[in-house]
């Protein structure tokens, strides 16, 4: 255990020091920061005598048409009960989060297929302490940038005379946790599948489904449809990381403690299983595809 733990660290650090030199992680989140200081900006811009009017703003009149044709206008009054920042963060962090599951994903189907994996295994570490330090080298960056978000949204409310209100900040500590059952999913995809695309193929077939799931529950569908889509996301809500993450907003909009931590917890599990899943799998078809 000792020397999978030393294995474990000396592989993520050098996973994190080969993504400090790519260009691609400070891309991602370059990009991601200017998504939220357009939607702050425009936000502002869409501020009346009356309050927050989203048909002042092009961006927002889109952004505000669709989303309450799809779930309604009581949604988009609690999306915005706080500002912008709760919805821009979610989007501000979505560049950075694809970036680091799908390269993680396609760099160990690719380094599997090409017999990397295979060369490290035969050293002190084996096939899980390469899956683990993946999976903790995409944990520590994840705080790296919500850090960065945070520091940014604190500069933007104080520059634009806004405040950043208590769901922004247990936002953040949801988003980890959501972040971190995703990963787990693109390791046991990464090894269940034989090369890179397969993988990532399954890995956005997979977050698809869990968000048509999620999205039709929030949806304004009647009849039959909506029984549908409430007898899947029964079906499948143990396994998947937006159910605990719904869970978890549910718990702060009705002010219970107990609940939110109780859906943390429950992400912490998914992600033990997924990775327990993953060590199992890796054990039974090999490093080698």
């Amino acid at each position: 255990m000792k020397d999978r733990a030393h294995a474990v660290a000396v592989i993520a650090k050098r996973r994190i020091y080969e993504t400090f030199i790519s260009p691609g992680f400070y891309v991602t989140l370059a990009l991601g920061l200017l998504l939220g200081y357009l939607l702050i900006r425009g936000f502002v811009r869409a501020i009346d005598s009356s309050g927050f009017n989203y048909t002042l703003n092009p961006l927002y009149d889109l952004i505000g048409r669709g989303l309450s044709g799809a779930f309604g206008a009581t949604f988009l009054d609690k999306l915005f009960a706080e500002g912008p920042f709760l919805f821009a963060l979610y989007l501000s962090f979505l560049p950075s989060f694809l970036y680091l599951a799908l390269s993680s994903v396609f760099r160990f189907g690719l380094e599997r297929k090409v017999g990397a994996v295979e060369l490290v295994v035969f050293g002190p570490a084996d096939g899980t302490s390469y899956l683990i330090a993946g999976f903790v080298k995409d944990l520590l960056l994840t705080l790296l940038v919500l850090a960065a978000q945070l520091a940014f949204f604190f500069l933007a409310a104080a520059i634009n005379n806004l405040v950043l209100g208590p769901m922004f900040f247990t936002s953040l500590v949801m988003i980890f946790f959501l972040a971190m059952a995703v990963y787990a999913y693109g390791l046991l995809t990464s090894v269940l599948t034989d090369n890179a695309s397969s993988s990532i193929a399954l890995f956005l077939c997979l977050l698809i489904f869990f968000a048509i799931i999620m999205m039709g529950a929030f949806t304004i569908v009647s009849g039959y449809v909506r029984d549908l889509v409430a007898v899947l996301a029964w079906l499948i809500q143990w396994i998947s990381p937006l159910y605990y993450w719904g869970m978890s907003l549910a718990a702060v909009e009705y002010g219970n403690g107990g609940l939110f931590f109780l859906s943390l917890l429950f992400s912490i599990l998914l992600s033990l299983a997924l990775l327990l899943a993953s060590h199992v799998t890796l054990k039974i078809r090999g490093v080698h595809p």
